[in-house]
């Protein structure tokens, strides 16, 4: 059946939900660390990938794994090229955090490693964990010295699996004298690392610093960093060594790198001995016009008997003292007849506004098959993959600050098949379209969707999404109508059914809800403090409504005053120019229609001219009156004024 145009893949919608669906993060806030909350798995939270860069035919095929830390759920995580999340192993593991995963082999197949443990401060204890396709875990390591317990920095697999390599934080007492620790026990911290079969726990070689690398070699004294411990109880020993990396080559011999000492060690397979030292206070071979510092992750590339050719991860600073401008990735040649080292790559971080990385703790640099190149950049979250010329095809981010990510790996050869089901939610508004958000967490090899909806959890089943295209970690599907039930396949590239969700209910708002609600699924219900924020604004809004309101009624009235005031002026103005003119007609007419009127107008001049003191001896006096006249007597219409008192 062909898929119709009302019931089709949301693709685009994607970025869109991914910052509507956006919720609480707890310590963290959602500008430092955007992250993912999945409508058809809210027990997930996981950080977005943010991509700055990317040229998609050029990034090498696989997956990207990594394990950031000082975040809500710190975990396992899977990426795939498109910066899509294809695996969350929050829960999975157990409690603590997990570093470095990378894919392995063991038993003829291949399988996630990675460690699992307690964090310290620049340590950890814990251990190897192996997990299995199917996402179980089917075989732990631990050391098998007396202090039983793995650090953070190395967990691999090597010879097919049948061993695994292990670092080791080991304190015990020593004499720090010489560094004016001499009032009581004096507390170290020595790196070690030990070989170990993965089946039995046997110990097949063991390796331990103080044995061969003297503590006077060390940059980092007691109480100098934020990591290197004081010395001075057993509950923070000197860090002078800080072992961070394990290699093994075909001749049975390691390497190992150690950020204190600023130095790299091939170490003797057969008796454990300093075979020689790269960089460091006692170096070997003499670096030509390059250097590198508190330096992670060294890896065998290629050794024949004149050289060997190396890889690492130059972090150029340790937080406190810094040597370079920013970190970088190296590949070095090491001749062995001349002891001169030289540099083949040195790899630039990704300049942004003229500033770059500088790792101070972490970080890596792992060559893949094809070439390219991937420089995970430690305490920033950040990594980069590069074709073997140097450019950037793919640079993104897991968060701004405080998420820190120890290692990022690159596989192309992972198969995730979990034993859970894929997970489903539905919902519909109004009751009459549907959406449909779909998921399987780390299966990697569903390609599409198959719905089936239905008005009894019995059904009978009718198929409304026949081949819906699975994009990013959760699919989004519409379909024009909607059920009462609805479950879903997931298909590979084949077709055929890999695993069904269970019937899910299709959810429809109440009445009161779908104020918060749209097409798409409604929001999520806010949390205490921003209520309290909602409340707050909804509270300064009334204010300033408040406020605008008095200030328009303050206006008004204003406006009234000054209008009254205009009309009494105007009005007075006005009234006294007519009075005037009245006035000056008066004077002007001596008739008999404007006699009584002349009269009045006369006596009241005279009284006020009395009252202001200016009465003169032609001053109407009290008493005046009219004479009466015969008619005879009287002039047309004029009649004069009468000013005698008799």
């Amino acid at each position: 059946m062909r898929l119709s145009a009302p019931c089709h893949a949301i693709g685009w919608w994607w970025l869109f939900l991914s910052f509507l669906f956006a919720g609480r993060t707890g310590a963290d806030d959602n500008s430092s660390q955007p992250i993912s909350i999945f409508r058809s798995r809210p027990d997930l939270v996981s950080p977005i990938l943010t991509v700055f860069t990317r040229i998609p035919e050029k990034q090498s095929p696989g997956y990207y794994f990594v394990s950031p830390y000082q975040q809500i759920q710190e975990s396992v995580h899977i990426y795939d090229n498109d910066a899509n999340l294809v695996y969350s192993g929050f829960g999975s593991a157990g409690p603590g955090i997990s570093h470095a995963p990378q894919t392995c082999m063991y038993k003829g197949e291949v399988h996630l490693c990675f460690y699992q443990g307690t964090q310290m401060l620049g340590w950890g204890h814990g251990h190897g964990i192996i997990m299995d396709k199917h996402y179980r875990i089917v075989q732990s390591v631990e050391p098998g010295s007396y202090q039983a317990s793995s650090d953070m920095h190395e967990f691999k697999l090597i010879e097919d699996g049948k061993s695994a390599l292990l670092t080791q934080y080991l304190r015990s007492v020593y004499d720090l004298c010489p560094w004016n620790l001499c009032d009581g026990l004096g507390y170290i911290q020595e790196g070690a690392f030990q070989e170990v079969d993965v089946d039995s726990g046997k110990v097949v070689f063991e390796w331990r610093s103080l044995d061969h690398v003297d503590p006077s070699e060390s940059y980092v004294d007691p109480s100098t960093t934020e990591i290197s411990g004081t010395g001075e109880a057993p509950g923070s020993p000197w860090d002078y060594f800080h072992i961070n990396s394990i290699d093994k080559n075909e001749d049975g011999d390691y390497l190992i790198s150690a950020r204190h000492v600023s130095a790299v060690y091939k170490i003797s397979g057969v008796d454990g001995h300093v075979i020689w030292r790269l960089n460091g206070a006692k170096s070997d071979y003499h670096l030509d016009g390059f250097s590198f510092s508190s330096q992670h992750d060294a890896r065998f590339i290629s050794e024949n008997k004149t050289h060997t050719v190396l890889s690492l991860f130059d972090n150029g600073s340790n937080g406190f003292n810094q040597t370079q401008p920013h970190s970088t990735g190296q590949i070095i040649s090491l001749d062995h007849q001349t002891k001169v080292a030289t540099f083949l790559l040195n790899l630039d971080p990704p300049f942004i506004d003229g500033h770059a990385h500088i790792s101070k703790s972490q970080g890596n640099f792992q060559q893949l098959p094809d070439g390219n190149i991937i420089m995970g950049w430690g305490n920033d979250a950040f990594w980069t993959e590069y074709t073997s010329d140097g450019e950037i095809v793919f640079y993104g981010a897991l968060g701004w600050r405080n998420v820190m990510n120890y290692r990022v790996h690159k596989f192309d050869n992972w198969v995730g098949l979990p034993l859970t089901k894929p997970a489903l939610w539905t919902y519909s508004k109004a009751g009459d379209e549907m959406m449909m958000y779909v998921s399987w967490n780390g299966a990697t090899e569903v390609k599409s969707w198959r719905l089936y909806g239905a008005d009894s959890r019995d059904g009978p089943w009718k198929e409304i999404v026949e081949n819906g295209p699975k994009t990013g970690f959760e699919t989004i599907l519409r379909h024009e109508s909607t059920y009462t039930f609805v479950y879903a396949e997931a298909l590979d590239k084949n077709g055929l059914v890999l695993g069904a969700s269970a019937a899910e209910r299709v959810f429809t708002p109440p009445v009161q809800m779908l104020e918060y609600c749209d097409d798409l699924a409604c929001r999520f219900m806010p949390s205490d403090e921003e209520r309290e924020q909602e409340r707050q604004r909804e509270a300064e809004e009334q204010r300033q409504r408040e406020e605008e309101e008095r200030l328009a009624t303050q206006r008004a009235t204003e406006n009234r005053e000054r209008a009254k005031k205009r009309a009494e002026m105007y009005g007075g103005a006005f009234g006294g120019l007519a009075a005037l003119i009245i006035l000056i007609m008066v004077l002007a007419t001596r008739n008999f229609v404007s006699r009584p009127v002349h009269a009045l107008v006369h006596r009241a001049y005279g009284t006020i001219r009395t009252k202001m003191g200016k009465a003169d001896a032609r001053a109407v006096g009290v008493g005046v009156g009219y004479k009466a006249l015969p008619l005879e007597e009287q002039d047309g219409v004029r009649v004069p004024i009468i000013s005698d008192p008799s």
